[in-house]
């Protein structure tokens, strides 16, 4: 038991923090990632990419299932944040970072959603407003805070997909939680740390996993729905705190205050669930 604990711990955590921290370096180093965040977000991608090989194998090129799918999040996440970065109106931004949102709901979610399935659709519809509202809160969240609530977000999304009877789910968003953690220890400090593209190649791909555990697993809906308070948290901080941000008090706060919604959805997702893997 103890050998098979070590085993996954390695291959869903150790291995993508220490991917994704060491090629955010490295481009951060080299000097072509300096810009919009791209080095957090290439060093998410190697590390979310390494971590689900481990996990789940190589994934199929081109694409087939919705696991497949989440590397190519990654990598579109970051396209749209280099494109969002040169948009200088806050509303064109929003509108597309909804329209991401929008793809990767249809595009995973398009197996259930193909078929006259009223029920799909309404989930489909909720993750997508759901994560769309999200997204416009994260962006107004200075980096290091912004990365904080997705990696928190993320295992908290972890912790749902467990308690749903999914447990390899519950390590491919766990692997996304800690590449971003290791893209931020890598590349975070450089001048626009998170950034646009950091930001969308985190969030995409956690848009994706959040997709599938509605549409094709058994999670417990209001525990996904008590995801969406932690990425409101720096809200619940700013009346708290003022406007300050970045310092480690604030950051201490800010995490204090995300991690309740996030217990609370996985402490739902507990309490609703049945026999799990016995």
């Amino acid at each position: 038991m103890s050998n098979a604990v070590h085993a996954a711990a390695l291959s869903t955590l150790a291995l993508p923090f220490v991917v994704a921290l060491g090629v955010a370096l490295l481009v951060w180093r080299t000097g072509i990632g300096g810009r919009a965040g791209l080095a957090v977000a290439l060093g998410v991608l190697a590390g979310a990419t390494a971590g689900e090989i481990a996990v789940a194998g190589w994934p199929a090129l081109p694409p087939i299932g919705a696991i497949d799918k989440l590397p190519w999040l990654a990598l579109a996440g970051a396209a749209l944040g280099l494109v969002s970065a040169r948009l200088r109106d806050a509303r064109t931004r929003l509108l597309l970072a909804a329209a991401g949102a929008a793809g990767v709901v249809l595009w995973l979610g398009w197996p259930r959603l193909g078929v006259p399935d009223a029920q799909a659709w309404v989930a489909a519809i909720l993750v997508w407003a759901g994560a769309s509202y999200a997204l416009s809160r994260l962006g107004e969240v200075a980096s290091p805070g912004g990365a904080l609530l997705l990696v928190i977000g993320s295992f908290a999304a972890a912790g749902v997909a467990f308690y749903g009877s999914s447990y390899k789910m519950a390590q491919l968003v766990s692997v996304l939680a800690a590449a971003t953690a290791g893209a931020m220890a890598g590349a975070g400090a450089a001048g626009p740390g998170l950034g646009h593209a950091g930001r969308l190649a985190a969030a995409l791909p956690l848009v994706g996993l959040v997709t599938i555990l509605a549409l094709y697993t058994q999670s417990e809906p209001f525990a996904m729905l008590l995801l969406l308070p932690v990425f409101l948290a720096d809200s619940a901080r700013r009346r708290l705190a003022g406007a300050g941000a970045g310092t480690p008090l604030t950051l201490l706060l800010l995490g204090g205050l995300a991690l309740v919604p996030a217990c609370a959805a996985v402490a739902v997702a507990y309490w609703r669930s049945g026999s799990l893997y016995f």
